[in-house]
């Protein structure tokens, strides 16, 4: 009876969804952190490339290339004004031939979306996640395709 608890235990635990991070960085890593953790991967953004995004309380302060498989991405690393600490990862494909390719990858490691939101009128797609972490993506016809992905709570 133990074996058989214990057993169920582990297969539980080895079931969780992935844990809440992206990549190689963890959410409240600093900017060196970030860089550090990507072995080159990523670089910092000198000053005047920083883009703040005011109502979020948050600066855009490094950014990296990740590719796997055909899928191709740009990556921009947001950190919190006041702690320093990574809050959100912004991606985009490098082309909008690539949207179905995301949208996989995501569904791979994330299981499968929330909620997905479609415009008749623009054709304009939001496919939702809230688990681990809050991830959109975002799909506009002849537009490569986004993602803002951000801690829980963020």
């Amino acid at each position: 009876m133990m074996r058989a608890t214990l057993s169920l235990l582990i297969s539980l635990l080895l079931a969780q969804p992935a844990a809440a991070h992206w990549e190689y960085s963890f959410w409240g890593m600093t900017p060196a952190e970030v860089i550090a953790a990507s072995g080159g991967a990523a670089r910092a953004l000198p000053a005047a490339r920083q883009r703040a995004a005011a109502e979020a309380r948050m600066t855009y302060r490094a950014e990296a290339q990740f590719e796997e498989g055909d899928l191709a991405l740009e990556v921009a690393f947001a950190f919190d004004d006041v702690t320093n600490g990574l809050v959100c990862v912004s991606y985009a494909a490098r082309n909008a031939l690539q949207s179905d390719a995301l949208r996989e990858w995501l569904i791979h490691r994330f299981g499968q979306p929330e909620r997905t939101v479609r415009d008749p009128a623009s054709n304009e797609e939001n496919i939702s996640w809230r688990e681990p972490d809050n991830i959109d993506l975002f799909l506009m016809p002849l537009t490569r395709p986004v993602v803002l992905h951000c801690a829980r709570g963020t």
